[in-house]
């Protein structure tokens, strides 16, 4: 099969499109016929090494497409639409072996583009909303990074949720936002302090990691309220949370849903085949903050 291959750590030049062995998979695994790959910033960090320096190495952390399965599965049958996050999975591949805890069947009237949109930074926001700060209605959120990948999704679950939610963000992002969400106070960290104008708020998600935005953060916090970073080790205060994201099949099924239902949104940078001088330009759009929503890879 065909396959994209990083052959040395921190050098994107050395990326090839390479004829692989196909994989085989377990009794209780899923064969998925690639449809599409989502570009996340953790591939563009596991290429530069945050995993270690072994080589050759296919990059990519989602996939969505047609499965075949395992011959002790049951909760998937031939021929099921499904999308995953399998980090170190060798997703940038024709054909990709999931394990069944992390798929989950995407709607019928859901494209694999968007479906493979949220499958990482959806199933972060999803925990960090419910299981970290446990928003409910009523609350306070301020959401730092509202057009990234994690945030944009958060910003989403928290409105759902029925909070009073505010975000960070600059330029594209954030005039993006205000038009999507007229309700959500955008505030563009280039320019604008937010401690000067909220106060006693609840709930801040932390997506950036930077120590002025934590710092900051904890200003407009009640002493009861909770900042949860997905992106921050440590902190002295007794309000942080740290977040890890555990990617789990239930979590995509509920962002599926809400998909399907027209609650959640994407948005979209661009759709591109998968290949090397792909994946090099993508990663350097990462590197330069150039990427204005998803980059999916299509087959």
């Amino acid at each position: 099969m065909k396959a994209v291959v990083l052959h040395e750590i921190d050098n994107l030049d050395s990326l090839t499109d390479d004829e692989v062995p196909a994989p085989t998979i377990g009794r209780d695994e899923l064969l998925v016929q690639a449809h599409t790959q989502a570009v996340d910033p953790v591939d563009y960090k596991i290429a530069a090494g945050m995993l270690g320096s072994e080589t050759p190495l296919i990059l990519g952390s989602t996939v969505a497409g047609v499965i075949a399965v395992g011959e002790a599965v049951t909760d998937f049958k031939v021929g099921d639409r499904i999308a995953a996050q399998v980090r170190s999975g060798a997703n940038y591949a024709e054909q990709v072996a999931v394990p069944t805890h992390f798929a989950a069947i995407i709607p019928a009237n859901v494209s694999y583009v968007d479906a493979v949109s949220v499958v990482l930074g959806g199933q972060t926001a999803l925990q960090a909303i419910n299981r970290g700060l446990h928003v409910s209605a009523g609350q306070k959120v301020l959401i730092h990074g509202g057009s990234g990948a994690v945030g944009y999704v958060a910003v989403q679950l928290a409105i759902a949720a029925g909070a009073e939610v505010a975000t960070t963000a600059s330029g594209w992002g954030a005039e993006m936002l205000r038009q999507q969400f007229p309700n959500v106070q955008v505030f563009d960290y280039r320019a604008d302090d937010f401690t000067t104008i909220l106060h006693d708020f609840d709930g801040v998600l932390d997506t950036v990691g930077a120590d002025q935005v934590l710092a900051d953060s904890y200003k407009i916090l009640k002493p009861s309220g909770k900042l949860a970073s997905v992106v921050a080790r440590q902190s002295d205060d007794s309000r942080f949370v740290r977040l890890i994201n555990k990617p789990e099949g239930v979590n995509l099924q509920v962002l599926f849903s809400k998909l399907a239902d027209g609650t959640l949104r994407t948005v979209i940078d661009s759709t591109l085949p998968l290949n090397a001088e792909n994946v090099r330009m993508a990663y350097a759009k990462i590197k330069a903050g150039g990427l204005h929503g998803k980059l999916v890879f299509t087959d």
